[in-house]
């Protein structure tokens, strides 16, 4: 929902947003951010790390982005088949093909209801013209132990408001965290920012 959250932040009025967006509910657009999938330290250096450093200087500490860097531990066979998932979930988003979309969302996600998402997009399409493109994703975490994946992309946007015809773009920088289940690779936790 996150991902729909971001995307149709600036569609309609900070009212009609927040009604619309239960993933934003009570928190300003600019400032969306949810949780990944464990709240351990391990996870949260996994996403934080990766996305800020801090230095130090004569007037005090600044923080600025570090490099993404993809992990070296992913296997090339599960590479392919998380990023297939992806690329599944972009296609059938843009497609507006709801059954298409839920099958690469875990049944059991850790950050959001599976029916709410299914009820939420399907409203989505209804009221929207949206497009996603996923620009330079990598995985930057892998866990062969738990089978999780953290995968990091810059995330373009479109949505246009069928009824009023205002459009509008933007790109986020999210981590998608999928989990290997008996069905295959699925998606179980978002984390974005603008």
């Amino acid at each position: 929902m996150l991902i729909i959250g971001v995307l149709l932040a600036g569609c309609g009025d900070d009212e009609q947003t927040n009604s619309a967006n239960s993933t934003n509910d009570g928190e300003p657009a600019n400032t969306m951010t949810q949780d990944t999938h464990t709240a351990s330290d391990d996870q949260s250096e996994g996403v934080t790390a990766d996305e800020k450093s801090t230095t130090n200087n004569e007037a005090g500490t600044q923080t600025g982005k570090a490099p993404i860097e993809e992990a070296e531990n992913v296997p090339a066979d599960e590479k392919a088949a998380i990023l297939a998932v992806l690329d599944k979930q972009v296609e059938s988003f843009n497609n507006k093909d709801v059954e298409a979309y839920m099958s690469t969302i875990s049944e059991t996600p850790e950050s959001f209801n599976y029916e709410e998402e299914k009820q939420y997009v399907q409203k989505v399409f209804d009221t929207f013209d949206v497009s996603m493109k996923p620009l330079n994703p990598m995985i930057i975490k892998y866990e062969d132990e738990t089978k999780t994946a953290n995968v990091f992309m810059n995330m373009e946007s479109t949505s246009k408001d069928l009824s009023t015809g205002k459009e509008v773009s933007q790109t986020t920088r999210q981590i998608m965290v999928f989990k290997k289940e008996d069905a295959g690779w699925k998606q179980i936790s978002l984390f974005a920012m603008e």
